[in-house]
């Protein structure tokens, strides 16, 4: 028995190392990786031009689903040392379509003079935000995770994401979200947090860390100092967090200086203005020397990449000069690695980059500054293997990616996430007669998933967040003819025709259960509901195990991570009462 866990111990690790390089080793691989020869990060360091360095900082993105004469240009042109994907830009669709562009865009790299390999990045959170859903595994996100209460279920989440990250050629995820979400009315973060207790966000955030990092990818802690307690988002305007420095230390500080102390390779800012860390009237943290360098780099200890979140967004690029100059002061602050998007054309991103050679040229950056981010940019490829493994066979995708295995874990943390919060005379499980009719109103399609368990079942699917008023009423009269009721939302708390829908329906006086497939405060909007059951999200694992719950296949087990106000307290979570039968 003890050889064989020895064995099993071995294989273990075996495997582990295989999947942190990105490929098996071959004899020409064999050499230490503690081997600086030419790649190490002094000398290479020591070889660049200050427009070199520039291009390191930065992190450019593209539209276009294969290497295209834009991008080509950039890096060429920058010797840029990051590419973001999106899929939105097309540059995300499928496994192979992916391994094949990082493939490209790693060529385009080597043929660079000092062939330095690109950091190629992602939002891969999990969730509501998640670029590759195509053929890959689809999990529930952050907050799921956290009303499961599992740090096992956090780095099983991070570990088969890196697992299929790397596979593809992405080595850098712009995850996890280490945000405290305080805040209910918070219209950007939300789910996508793990919750609003600062130990359990530091606890899940450290286990997803681990996760990622020790499977091959470079894990990013976001959005530091702290976005949870905003009401505005940042993509459309600059969020304020009016709140004491001690009062911060208690709670959006706590997550990250337990990532930083778990050796996070990387943070991302968030474009939010905290009086309290630096007093410039509408300065968002991004840009604020005192934030990022005093507090983060000094008081902090923190050693590794401070990456800003997209310069294209209203919380920065609206103030100080636009995007260009906005750049220039976020390096001047601190940042390493200056994040552009394809809403910005490849000549736009071109004059951040002249932008921020000019400055340095003209003494406004230092090349000391820059030389403390390039280094650290360049370690961290060292330190993933960048160097000696820049490409993904492309054949073992289809066995790495989307794998039942990975599928039936994301199921099993989807199931263990769904959260029972009312249940008034025990409506739930749905138990139905044959001849009973079950209407269902919702946000998300779920009638595929509720067939099996009943067939007798009419749907309305709302594809708008806001629904008319014509549409309302078409929904009421469908359920005039029902005797049950299922309506999804979606974050109905911040759409007042969400709520309109419910209470319309509620008039009518049949048996309504609400699902929440996103933020789980929508109940405070229509409390009167007789069932109320949070999903956390809208993908299809959610989705299913929520149904599953609904018919009783699946017993609910998540507890709330966050405070229902005025109605329900962290914790809170209902179990069946199953009746015994004669």
């Amino acid at each position: 028995m003890k050889s064989r866990r020895v064995m099993g111990t071995i294989v273990s690790l075996f495997l582990v190392c295989s999947l942190f390089i990105g490929a098996p080793m071959s004899s020409a691989e064999g050499h230490k990786r503690g081997d600086q020869g030419e790649q190490s990060v002094e000398r290479v360091l020591k070889r660049m031009t200050v427009e070199e360095k520039v291009g390191q900082m930065m992190m450019v993105g593209f539209k276009g689903s294969e290497p295209t004469e834009e991008i080509r240009n950039l890096i060429q042109r920058t010797r840029a040392g990051s590419v973001i994907l999106f899929a939105w830009s097309e540059n995300v669709k499928e496994p192979v379509q992916v391994a094949n562009l990082t493939n490209g865009l790693q060529e385009i790299a080597a043929k660079t003079r000092l062939k330095v390999p690109l950091l190629i990045s992602t939002d891969q959170e999990g969730g509501v935000v998640a670029r590759l859903t195509q053929g890959a595994m689809e999990l529930p996100g952050n907050m799921a995770l956290g009303a499961a209460r599992s740090s096992k279920g956090a780095y099983d989440a991070a570990r088969f994401t890196a697992n299929e990250l790397r596979a593809i050629g992405v080595n850098m995820n712009l995850a996890p979200d280490l945000d405290v979400n305080v805040n209910p009315a918070n219209p950007v973060i939300g789910v996508r947090s793990f919750g609003e207790n600062p130990s359990l966000v530091a606890d899940l955030g450290e286990a997803a860390i681990k996760g990622y990092q020790r499977h091959g990818v470079i894990a990013t802690a976001k959005h530091f100092p702290g976005h949870g307690d905003t009401a505005v988002d940042s993509h459309l305007g600059l969020p304020e967090i009016n709140k004491p420095r001690a009062e911060l230390e208690k709670v959006e500080f706590v997550p990250f200086k337990r990532a930083i102390q778990s050796n996070i390779d990387a943070i991302m800012t968030a474009h939010i203005h905290v009086p309290a860390l630096d007093s410039t009237p509408e300065l968002p943290a991004t840009l604020s020397k005192p934030i990022l360098t005093d507090l983060l780099r000094k008081e902090m200890g923190y050693k590794g990449i401070i990456i800003t979140d997209s310069m294209t967004m209203a919380g920065v690029s609206d103030t100080f000069g636009g995007v260009p100059k906005a750049s220039v002061k976020a390096v001047q602050a601190g940042a390493d690695i200056v994040l552009l998007t394809p809403e910005l054309t490849s000549g736009q991103q071109m004059d951040v980059y002249n932008e921020l050679v000019a400055a340095v040229h003209s003494g406004a950056i230092s090349e000391k500054r820059i030389n403390d981010s390039v280094r650290r940019i360049i370690k961290v490829k060292r330190k993933y293997g960048l160097f000696e493994h820049r490409q993904v066979d492309v054949k073992r995708v289809p066995e790495r990616v989307g794998t039942p295995k990975h599928k039936n874990k994301a199921m099993q943390l989807a199931r263990k996430s769904i959260t029972l919060v009312k249940n008034k005379n025990q409506q739930l499980p749905l138990k139905l007669q044959a001849n009973e009719k079950l209407g269902i109103i919702s946000q998300y399609s779920i009638r595929d998933y509720v067939l099996p368990y009943h067939a007798n079942t009419t749907e309305i699917h709302q594809t708008k967040v806001s629904p008319t008023d014509s549409e309302i009423a078409q929904a009421v009269e469908m359920a005039r003819g029902m005797d049950r009721l299922i309506v999804g939302t979606y974050s109905a708390s911040l759409y007042p025709q969400q709520v309109k829908l419910v209470q319309e329906l509620s008039k009518l006086g049949k048996p309504i259960t609400v699902v929440a497939f996103r933020n789980p405060y929508d109940i405070m909007k229509f409390p009167e509901v007789d069932a109320y059951v949070t999903a956390y999200g809208f993908r299809s694992v959610s989705i299913k195990a929520a149904v599953d719950t609904l018919f009783g296949a699946n017993s609910p087990r998540g507890k709330l991570p966050v405070t229902i106000p005025g109605l329900y307290e962290y914790g809170h979570g209902l179990k069946y009462v199953w009746k015994k039968e004669n």
